[in-house]
């Protein structure tokens, strides 16, 4: 029974850390200026189930101070108290409070002083409250009343009166709840043309990219199929039919077509809501005998009785068997030691994949569905992905609240402008990206962002402005903080670092390598320690745990115009699709995500720029080329002839179209990565390692560190962690 127990207080604690992101997030929303009534509600229900929970428990200090606010948070949920600043920030102190309460009641931390807390929630309790408001008014504009005196009728005020025969509390909902109506899905309706049949286009690779969004097939429109005599195998007859998340994009829904013939039915819309019915709570016919249904979708007012009123459209009500037989999304709780041990099986079905694919010739992979069970196979990957993706919101959430604090604590004012919170990443990711992100919005505020006489005396605005950004591509997820502050001083950096004795005092460095100095452990260029900052170990907490997880960290800056950091992270940490490629007799595997043609140089081509840098003409254009063979310095064969070489143009985030030479292309397959972190130490070049199908093991190619190279990657950094 105990062990029982244990569980369920386990998923307790878990409901707990849910409920207190979503309460910090609506506390911040409030904080900004956006007092709306759901925010305010979303807050409540937070800390009313951490209270219901803890008392369960039997967690009493936790009880005792969750009562408390949440008796405040009831009076601002009911308009007794309005929710100004200054009660925002009581609530947001309580908060704070409120998770140490929940780190207690766990165990791993010491039990709060939550006495001036308590005091202050009090305190809006005692001057804010207000007499007890009988009834939920509905207000009416003079506009609306108005017109319903055109009929002759009384304006209605909707009551809810106080009945509770099953243990529930009243709910109100105002009329102008309902004007918030949330994005409809998309519509996409795709039917491919004769001419995108004639050019060998696969049109359910499209559909296919179209599911991996999310998008789900609705129909297919086969009404203009014609009887077999009739049929033209060179003609296209059907037409997909279907649903997306609003979610989602519509520049992502129209790149999945990119390369379908112009002329083929490409429809994107969205999908047309139907009308929300109006149902108006009168307290004269609220009796014992009814009882209220639960709602499922759109917002609608609680069904109590229907009133129809002379200019409501009639039929407007859905009966509540109607409602009752709508769809529920369901949950459940999944450890993820189990999704990992899954995602790890699908990886070796990857690999037996592979192995099987070098062994059997075309003709006996044909015979025994080899294609249809790499299908397969992929399928139940990103299915399993998708059960660890989760939005990087919850990472992004707890920052309008630092900024807030250090604002207070430094004197500076700090604008915060967020972009791509719903971008989706692995759940390890997420967990993993809390640390790294707090030390670069700190650094961002302490070194970066002048206070506000700097700004005004360089002709800046007074408030400082930092940008927080997600964005997914190809394989890499890019996570950016950017501010508009003064730069690195590259002088000072590379003073404090001979200073310290992190580098010789005749090292001779780039500006890339001295901004990556300040990653270095024990590296600060502050006066004097703080509570943000001078101890030297946050920006060297940002690149281990980043590079711990496959990824990197980029520096640029500009001296009086800004500093942007980039933690470049794995999209997954399992399996991606790769090309095979070979350098002076080694296999290496270069993300397919990043390549967009492969060209075989004529002569004169491949032309040198200097003795040290190459370019290719391309239809007009020239392009870099970089020599993989020179970047990892295999010099031990002769140098190779452009001609007798491959040159495969990349697409990268720093450097835009890059050519990388290879000897040779041997195959295109999915990998299982393998983390160098674990294994062995991160290589700059490097994202990891895999294993083929003959058991060889082959080092996976990072595009964006192989095109911003200057040199031999494997000789080039005076750091350990910057290179091998």
């Amino acid at each position: 029974m105990s062990d029982e127990l244990d569980e369920i207080q386990a998923i307790f604690f878990e409901e707990c850390a849910e409920g207190l992101a979503v309460a910090e997030q609506g506390l911040s929303v409030m904080a900004a200026g956006d007092a709306s009534k759901e925010v305010i509600a979303g807050v409540f229900r937070a800390v009313h189930s951490i209270k219901g929970g803890s008392g369960a428990f039997g967690h009493a200090a936790l009880l005792a101070f969750s009562h408390c606010f949440e008796n405040v948070l009831d009076e601002v949920r009911g308009g007794k108290i309005a929710p100004t600043p200054e009660v925002t920030k009581v609530m947001l102190t309580a908060f704070d409070i409120l998770a140490d309460h929940v780190a207690a009641a766990q165990g791993v931390a010491a039990l709060p002083a939550d006495g001036a807390a308590l005091a202050a929630l009090e305190e809006v309790l005692a001057s804010k409250g207000a007499t007890a408001v009988a009834a939920v008014v509905v207000a009416v504009e003079p506009a609306a009343a108005a017109a319903e005196d055109q009929f002759g009728f009384t304006p209605v005020v909707a009551m809810v009166e106080e009945f509770d025969p099953f243990g529930f509390e009243p709910v109100g909902v105002a009329l102008d709840d309902l004007d918030t109506v949330e994005p409809m899905p998309w519509m996409v309706r795709f039917g491919p043309s004769r001419a995108a049949l004639a050019n060998g286009a696969e049109p359910l690779l499209s559909v296919r990219e179209v599911e991996r969004l999310g998008g789900t097939i609705i129909s297919v429109d086969s009404s203009a199929l014609p009887p077999l005599r009739d049929l033209d195998p060179e003609e296209s007859y059907l037409i997909w039919v279907l649903s997306v998340p609003a979610t989602i994009e519509e520049s992502a829904i129209a790149e999945c077509f990119d390369f379908v013939a112009p002329d083929s039915l490409i429809e994107i819309s969205r999908t047309v809501a139907p009308e929300a019915p109006v149902t108006v709570v009168v307290p004269s016919i609220v009796t014992p005998s009814i009882v209220a249904t639960s709602i499922v979708g759109p917002p609608t007012l609680v069904l109590v009785e229907k009133v129809e009123l002379p200019f409501a459209k009639p039929g407007t009500v859905a009966p509540p068997e109607a409602r009752a037989m709508e769809p529920v999304q369901q949950t459940i709780r999944v450890d993820l030691t189990k999704l990992d041990m899954l995602l790890n099986l699908v990886g070796e079905l990857v690999i037996r994949g592979s192995i099987l694919s070098d062994r059997l010739s075309p003709v006996d992979q044909e015979r025994v569905e080899l294609p249809e069970l790499a299908r397969l196979t992929r399928e139940i990957q990103d299915n399993v992905m998708s059960l660890r993706a989760q939005p990087i919101r919850q990472a992004f959430s707890r920052v309008p609240r630092m900024l807030r604090d250090l604002s207070v604590e430094t004197g500076k004012q700090v604008i915060l402008e967020v972009s791509g919170e719903t971008t989706e990443v692995d759940k390890g990711v997420i967990e993993k990206i809390g640390d790294p992100l707090t030390h670069m919005i700190r650094n961002a505020v302490d070194h970066g962002v002048e206070s506000v006489a700097e700004r005004l005396a360089a002709g800046k605005p007074a408030e400082g402005l930092i940008k927080l950004s997600a964005e997914q591509k190809g394989a890499r997820i890019f996570v950016r903080v950017s501010d508009d502050g003064k730069g690195i001083d590259r002088p000072r950096v590379l003073a404090k670092a001979i200073e310290k004795g992190i580098v010789s005092p005749d090292a001779v460095l780039t500006d890339e390598e001295i901004d990556q100095l300040i990653c270095a452990p024990g590296f600060s260029t502050a006066d004097t320690i703080s509570s943000i900052s001078g101890r030297g170990v946050g920006m060297d907490v940002v690149r281990s745990n980043v590079e711990a997880l496959g990824g990197r960290v980029d520096i640029t800056s500009t001296p009086g115009v800004g500093t942007t950091f980039t933690m470049i992270l794995p999209l997954t940490l399992a399996i991606l699709d790769g090309m095979i490629v070979r350098l002076s007799g080694q296999r290496f595997v270069l993300p397919l995500a990043n390549v967009i043609e492969t060209v075989r140089p004529e002569p004169g081509q491949v032309r040198p720029m200097t003795p040290t840098s190459e370019v290719i003409e391309l239809r007009g254009q020239y392009l870099p080329v970089k020599r993989l063979t020179d970047l990892f310095g295999f010099h031990s064969q002769a140098r190779r002839n452009p001609e007798e070489s491959l040159v495969i143009i990349v697409e990268s985030e720093t450097a835009g179209n890059v050519g990388l030479m290879v000897d040779t292309i041997d195959d295109r397959r999915e990998v299982v990565i393998k983390s160098l972190d674990q294994n062995l130490h991160p290589i700059r070049g490097l994202g990891g390692a895999t294993i083929l199908g003959d058991g060889s093991i082959a080092l996976i190619l990072d595009i964006d560190a192989l095109v911003s190279s200057t040199g031999q990657l494997l000789q080039k950094f005076p750091l350990k962690g910057l290179a091998a």
